[in-house]
């Protein structure tokens, strides 16, 4: 699998955790096609299901929450999912009330980037450390990447994932983390105040365990 695998310390020095059957839902299709082309490796394995939904209608944290809320209460998805490990995926900048957001996804696990999930593309490249416009994260990527960063492009997402280092990406975020961690902020109480930071990665980690064993 190329740089979608561990390095074997990596993977000694990691626990393995059963992933299992979860359904992530996406804000966008660059979240979708990210978690995707794990998914498509990760399926050959009977005791897991990823699914990846995308959130259609344009919109942002708040809509990703509603349309997921909805998904469940359908009897057919619910009969189907309940027992499904749930995630939400989606950035930070909006809305204004991202907090509040925030502390209503109950029963889901956090997805979430900030300000945006190019902030956790751009950490396949490298790190990335101080607060950056969303321009300056389009033209770095667009620089690594030797060509124009489309957002939404299936072909960029998926040369970020082959090209890029997963592992130096769950480095820098887990440090981010840490960092914030240190000095008692949580995405519960703080989002506004740790940019740039992101989570995708516990669950990528998890991923690349799957993949690698």
């Amino acid at each position: 699998m190329g740089r979608t695998q561990l390095s074997p310390q990596r993977l000694s020095e990691t626990r393995k955790t059963n992933i299992g059957r979860i359904i992530i839902f996406c804000e966008g299709k660059t979240e979708k096609y990210y978690f995707d082309y794990f998914a498509e490796i990760i399926k050959k394995n009977k005791y897991t299901d990823v699914e990846v939904v995308l959130e259609t209608a344009n919109g942002n944290a708040q809509t990703v929450l509603n349309f997921a809320n909805e998904f469940m209460i359908d009897e057919k998805h619910n009969q189907k999912y309940s027992t499904y490990g749930k995630y939400l995926a989606f950035d930070c900048d909006d809305p204004p009330d991202i907090q509040t957001v925030i502390l209503s996804a109950n029963g889901y696990e956090l997805l979430i980037s900030n300000h945006l999930f190019e902030t956790w593309l751009l950490m396949h490249f490298e790190d990335v450390n101080e607060k950056i416009s969303k321009r300056e994260i389009y033209q770095r990527l667009s620089f690594h990447l030797q060509g124009d960063y489309s957002k939404g492009h299936k072909g960029k997402t998926r040369e970020i994932v082959q090209n890029g280092n997963i592992e130096k990406a769950i480095d820098n975020a887990r440090a981010l983390e840490k960092k914030y961690s240190d000095r008692g902020k949580t995405i519960f109480t703080n989002i506004k105040e740790m940019n740039p930071y992101t989570s995708v990665y516990k669950l990528i980690e998890q991923f690349m365990v799957e993949i690698s064993e």
